[in-house]
């Protein structure tokens, strides 16, 4: 009973998310070291981030898990959606429907009748 109740406790005084920096690979360093840590996100979507960036950890009932990275203001506006690298490429969609590849502009076509 008393083994349950400290880990209960224990428990209690855990912060539901954690963020910490990425050391490379699948491991990031917070308050604690975390190893192997599977990355979450949209589905369709595989990143691993680069060493440094401030990812945010949470607890699961499988493990621990990064569930993202926090991501400096890149002056996008609300609904605009731009994917990055850390070697510079880029994709961006901008909200008024046309599409930036690393500088490249397509923009887009007029509606039929419009």
């Amino acid at each position: 009973m008393w083994i349950s109740q400290k880990i209960i406790a224990s428990q209690a005084e855990r912060p539901a998310a954690e963020l910490a920096k990425t050391t490379g690979g699948a491991a990031a360093q917070g308050a604690g070291e975390y190893r192997n840590l599977p990355f979450a996100g949209p589905w369709g979507i595989a990143y691993q981030p680069p060493n440094a960036a401030q990812a945010v950890i949470v607890s699961t009932s499988a493990g621990d898990a990064c569930v993202g990275t926090l991501a400096a203001d890149r002056g996008l506006k609300p609904g605009e959606l731009l994917l990055y690298s850390s070697g510079g490429a880029e994709l961006y969609l901008k909200n008024n429907g046309d599409i930036v590849i690393n500088g490249q502009v397509f923009q887009r076509e007029a509606a039929n009748g419009s």
